[in-house]
Formats: structure tokens, C-alpha cells, sequence
């Protein structure tokens, strides 16, 4: 019977990777139409048609990164080590990375999106691109479920740890089922749900698994219904 369960595990894993290479090979040719377009390749585009092209790239990236988050999710499934550590990780400069990617639907949202350090941050050891990945997927989260206002992205050192606090002005989350977010695979709150109705859960899920692999801390705290949200990550320095 365990053979039989890693069989279909195995066979479940790579029919992912295979559907994850189909999806994502022309996702990513048309990621690089759209950067010769941007670049002046194919002569200069005109403002309204070039805002429409931004709309267009930020949701190929997004389904991307939906693909790639499903890879993932089967790869920590299957207890493979998905996160590479090195040292000397400029956590700061990922995080304005990722805010910098996020401005134009930030804008697009009339929204607010600001940074705050306190003091010096020590260098920490990551993969960064996985930690990329999931400070995206908690930034991005808090836009989309915020209508009005903003998010603040706060960076500080805790003793021997390095926190990242995102607060948001959203929906909020009930303190029962915030901790269900990491640990679940597609859990999403009932708020969530009613207004963001075509999410899946898998991004934030992900990122429980990023942080855990990085040896650090993942969770969120909210006063309730439609009184925002702060999402908090302790990673230890080194």
C-alpha cells in the first residue's frame, strides 16, 4: 500500500512539473513580447495602449506565479527541500523589489503603498527568490483585499531576528482562522471569499512553507471584520 501512495505521489508530481512546463513556455514568450513592445522594439507605443499592455503583463505574471506556486505546493508535499539558504541576504532591497512591481496595480487601485525602517537591519541568510516570492504574495494579498486606503511595510530588527510587518486598511481577518492560512492549502477567510471571490488560498499557503524553510515565523492578527489586517515575518539574522 505505501508503494502504491508514492506511485501516485510521484505520478501526481510529474504531471504537475509537465503541466507547469506547458503553461508556463508560452507564458513566459509572451512576457517577452510585451518587453520588446515596452522597449521600443516594435516602434513607441502610445500611453493608453501601453497602460492596457501593463494590465495584460501584470496578469501573465500573476498566473505564472499561480503555476509556479503549484509546482511548490506538490514539491513541499513531497518533503523535497525546495529553499537554498546563502548568506549575507540584503532583505531590504527584496522588499523595495517587490513594492516596486506592485506600484502599478497599487495605482491602479488608488491606493497607498509605504515603507518604514527602523534603525539598521542586519544582512540575513535566504533564497532569495523564494523569499521574493513570499513577500509578494503577502503584499499583494493586502492590496487585494484592501479598498480603500493603503498598506504600510514596516522593517526592524527584534534582537536576533529581523521583522517585516504588512498592515493593511482591507477587510481583516477573523483571529480564528487567521493561522489556518499557512498551514492549509487553499483556507482563505470567509470575508476573503465574498470579496475577492476567484482566489485560491495557494499563494499565502506557499509562503507559510517559504518562512518555515527559512527558519522563521509566520502570522497574522486582526481586531476582526473590515478593521485591516497586519501580516508579521521573523526571520533570524545571519
Amino acid at each position: 500500500a505505501k508503494e502504491e501512495v508514492e506511485k501516485l505521489t510521484e505520478a501526481k508530481t510529474q504531471f504537475i512539473m509537465a503541466t507547469q512546463h506547458h503553461l508556463r513556455t508560452p507564458l513566459t514568450s509572451i512576457i517577452g513580447y510585451l518587453d520588446l513592445l515596452f522597449g521600443g522594439t516594435y516602434g513607441k507605443v502610445p500611453p493608453k495602449i501601453k497602460e492596457t499592455l501593463l494590465k495584460f503583463q501584470v496578469s501573465t505574471k500573476r498566473l505564472i506565479r499561480v503555476v509556479n506556486a503549484l509546482l511548490d505546493i506538490s514539491q513541499f508535499q513531497m518533503g523535497k527541500r525546495v529553499v537554498a539558504l546563502e548568506p549575507n541576504i540584503d532583505f531590504e532591497s527584496l522588499i523595495k523589489e517587490v513594492m516596486e512591481e506592485l506600484s502599478f496595480e497599487v495605482k491602479m487601485r488608488g491606493l497607498y503603498l509605504k515603507y518604514e525602517k527602523i534603525g539598521q537591519v542586519p544582512a540575513i541568510k535566504a533564497d532569495s527568490e523564494k523569499l521574493k516570492v513570499a513577500l509578494f504574495n503577502i503584499i499583494d494579498n493586502a492590496i487585494k483585499y484592501t479598498k480603500q486606503g493603503g498598506i504600510i511595510v514596516n522593517l526592524k530588527q527584534a534582537g536576533k531576528l529581523v521583522q517585516l510587518s504588512v498592515k493593511d486598511t482591507g477587510i481583516g481577518v477573523d483571529p480564528k482562522q487567521a493561522n489556518k492560512l499557512f498551514k492549509e492549502a487553499f483556507a482563505r477567510g470567509d470575508e476573503a471569499k465574498k470579496v475577492y471571490g476567484f482566489g485560491s488560498g495557494i499563494g499565502v499557503y506557499v509562503t507559510g512553507h517559504i518562512i518555515r524553510a527559512h527558519n522563521g515565523r509566520i502570522w497574522a492578527e486582526s481586531e476582526g471584520k473590515g478593521k485591516g489586517s497586519t501580516f508579521f515575518i521573523e526571520l533570524p539574522i545571519g
